[in-house]
């Protein structure tokens, strides 16, 4: 399980930086920083956002904190399902980045590539936690 641990917290560690980022962006000016503006795509007001952000960063933590200490009992259906919920969430942000570097360029949400890069992050917990399940279970 320890494999699955480590990949589990780097995740964690990619979205908390996400989250610290956005509103490290509105004060910081660093030139490989993107803008404020880049951070989401408009569909949840920021306050929101951040809210359900947090919600989130608390669950991967929780999770992988489990899986680090062995407290998960594997469901070989749980993973099948996750694995599912998992490919379906990364193949929409793929979709997402190609119709946003092209023909819906112009669509805030479509074009906003830095949030649809960390969800694909989220695909990959979801996926990576997914196939813990279905190989353990």
């Amino acid at each position: 399980m320890r494999p699955y641990a480590q990949l589990l917290w780097a995740l964690t560690a990619l979205f908390a930086i996400r989250v610290i980022s956005q509103p490290l962006a509105l004060v910081i000016d660093f030139k490989w920083l993107p803008r404020f503006e880049s951070w989401h795509s408009g569909v949840l007001p920021y306050p929101l956002l951040v809210a359900a952000q947090l919600f989130i960063l608390a669950w991967l933590a929780i999770i992988a904190h489990r899986v680090s200490h062995n407290t998960v009992k594997p469901n070989r259906t749980s993973g099948r399902f996750l694995m599912a919920i998992g490919a379906v969430y990364a193949a929409t942000m793929v979709t997402r980045l190609v119709l946003g570097a092209t023909v819906l360029r112009d669509d805030r949400w479509f074009a906003s590539p830095v949030p649809t890069i960390f969800h694909l992050g989220l695909a990959s917990y979801l996926f990576t936690f997914g196939h813990l399940h279905a190989r353990h279970g």
